[in-house]
């Protein structure tokens, strides 16, 4: 099966600097599969939402986190924002894409 590449930038703000970056991870993963996109997902025996991170944020920092996501077929990064911004909390938002 083949795989297409987005990359991301969130923003971890208000009471979302509370949370671990494995907990972002969790977080993010649920609302990607509320999302309804094509995902891709790991191989093996319990398949997880395919997700690269270039680094965390420490647990009490506010900024960004840079994210490569994986997906089944080509998506937009407009369509991305318009499925996953409903699904996101508060305090973790979509910034853009990268380049």
């Amino acid at each position: 099966m083949e795989k297409y590449a987005l990359k991301v930038i969130f923003k971890k703000s208000g009471e979302m600097i509370y949370f671990s970056q494995l907990d972002l991870i969790h977080i993010l993963e649920r609302a990607l599969r509320r999302s309804g996109l094509p995902l891709y997902f790991t191989q093996g025996f319990s398949p997880r939402v395919k997700i690269s991170f270039y680094s965390g944020l420490k647990l009490g920092l506010e900024g960004d986190i840079q994210a490569q996501l994986y997906f089944r077929s080509q998506i937009s990064f407009l369509e991305f924002k318009t499925c996953l911004s409903k699904e996101l909390p508060a305090g973790l938002s979509l910034i853009g894409e990268m380049k």
